[in-house]
C-alpha cells in the first residue's frame, strides 16, 4: 500500500491541487496530513475541505488552526505576520470549518505510524524540531509509540534516527530520494511544506511510504507557478509578506 504524507499546507489551493494530482498518479492510496492546512494562503476553506475529503481521519491540528481557535492567546506566542494572517483566515472561516479544526488531535497514533506537527513530546509547545536539534528529535521519538513518526512544522524536509541523527543533508531532499527503512528503525519523517516551502530547493513537497517495501520517497512538485497564489494573496487582505514567502 502506497500512503502520502503532506504538511503545511497553509491556504494553499494551487499547490494542494497539483500534489494531489501527483500523488494519485503515483498510485497513492491512502492520505495522512501533518496540519496547518491554513494560515498565510488566500483558500482556507477549500483546502480543509478537500484535506477532510482525502485525508478522512487521518488529520491533525497545527499551531495555525489552534491560533484560529485561540486568538487571544496566539498573539503573543506568534510573530505579528503571521499573526495577523491567521486573524484574516479565522474571519474566512465557515462554521463547519471552525467546529471541524475544533475537533483535531495534537498527536495521532495507528498501528503504522505516529502523526504530530511539531513534537510528540508536548505537542503544544510546538517546538521546531531543525537539523542539528538532536535532543528535541530524541524526546519527539522517545514519546511516540511507532517506529515512523511523521512531523511537519519547520516546512523543511528531514530524515533522522533516535540518536538525532540526520540521515540524508536538508540540501538533498530532491524529487525522487528515497530511503529504505529495511531494519525497522525508529525514524522521524518530516515532509517538507506543500503550501509554504523553506527549505533551499524552495518546490513543494511531500513524501510517499511503501509499506511492503518500506521505501519512503520525497516528492517534489516542478510544474507549481507560485506567482498564481502570490497574486490572489495580493488581492486579499493578508499581509504582503504571505506573497513574498512564495516567490523569493
Amino acid at each position: 500500500m502506497k500512503l502520502a504524507f503532506f504538511s503545511d499546507v497553509h491556504g494553499n489551493l494551487e499547490a494542494l491541487e497539483l500534489f494531489i494530482e501527483h500523488s494519485r498518479n503515483l498510485g497513492t492510496e491512502a492520505y495522512a496530513c501533518l496540519g496547518d492546512s491554513i494560515g498565510y494562503g488566500p483558500n482556507p476553506n477549500e483546502c480543509l475541505e478537500i484535506i477532510r475529503e482525502i485525508c478522512h481521519s487521518n488529520v491533525i491540528m497545527g499551531n495555525h488552526e489552534y491560533a484560529a481557535l485561540n486568538l487571544m492567546e496566539s498573539e503573543r506566542l506568534m510573530n505579528p505576520m503571521a499573526f495577523e494572517a491567521i486573524c484574516w483566515t479565522q474571519k474566512q472561516l465557515t462554521k463547519n470549518n471552525i467546529k471541524y479544526i475544533g475537533g483535531l488531535k495534537l498527536k495521532l497514533e495507528t498501528e503504522l505510524f505516529t502523526l504530530t506537527h511539531a513534537s510528540c513530546f508536548e505537542p503544544d509547545s510546538w517546538e521546531y524540531l531543525f537539523s542539528g536539534r538532536s535532543l528535541g528529535i530524541m524526546l519527539c521519538l522517545q514519546n511516540s509509540g511507532t517506529s515512523l513518526t511523521f512531523a511537519g512544522h519547520t516546512h523543511r524536509p528531514m530524515l533522522a534516527d533516535a540518536s538525532g541523527k540526520q540521515l540524508i543533508e536538508t540540501t538533498f531532499f530532491e524529487g525522487g530520494t528515497t530511503y529504505s527503512n529495511r531494519a525497522s528503525e525508529k525514524l522521524l519523517i518530516n515532509p517538507g511544506s506543500i503550501g509554504q516551502p523553506r527549505d533551499p530547493i524552495h518546490k513543494p513537497c511531500y513524501v510517499t511510504l511503501d509499506t511492503e517495501s518500506q521505501q519512503i520517497t520525497w516528492w517534489r512538485l516542478d510544474g507549481y507557478d507560485p506567482k498564481i497564489t502570490a497574486a490572489k494573496i495580493l488581492k486579499t487582505d493578508l499581509p504582503c509578506e504571505c506573497a513574498y514567502y512564495l516567490t523569493r
